[in-house]
């Protein structure tokens, strides 16, 4: 499944019976660019390309790039987007996590809970890992 939010194209993946990830996937064209040789073939960047050229645009902006090239802020919103997802954003996502949970109170009745934190998926694989919250939403 997937949808636009306000430039961001979102997907949910089912992570166990109780457990889903919403992740957003930058824009290859758009946002982290493809490096493009002399025959025309594309290829993606390395951390070097990336640092120097990739950028992730902001909220409620689909096209962020002015005269070809992205703004530091663009740039630095996908420096810190590495930081946590590593030096391969083309397949490593980040993603927000929502658990549902069953608890049980102190009268033995059960009742239901939610938890959520933050975690990298790589689509391709399917493979996943949750990461410390906190530096995310600083």
């Amino acid at each position: 499944m997937k949808e636009v939010k306000g430039g961001y194209i979102t997907y949910l993946k089912r992570l166990s019976d109780n457990e889903v990830i919403a992740f957003a996937k930058p824009d290859w064209n758009l946002e982290l660019t493809l490096f493009q040789d002399s025959n025309g073939d594309q290829y993606y960047w390395n951390r070097e390309g990336l640092v120097r050229f990739g950028g992730i645009c902001g909220i409620e902006t689909t096209n962020c790039l002015v005269n070809g090239k992205h703004s530091y802020i663009n740039q630095k919103r996908l420096w810190e987007t590495m930081s946590i997802v590593g030096d391969d954003p083309y397949r490593n996502f980040l993603g927000y996590t929502v658990k549902r949970n069953i608890g049980i109170s102190n009268l033995g009745k059960r009742f239901v809970y939610f938890s959520y934190g933050v975690a990298v998926i790589n689509e391709q694989s399917g493979s996943w890992y949750r990461v410390k919250s906190s530096p995310v939403f600083e």
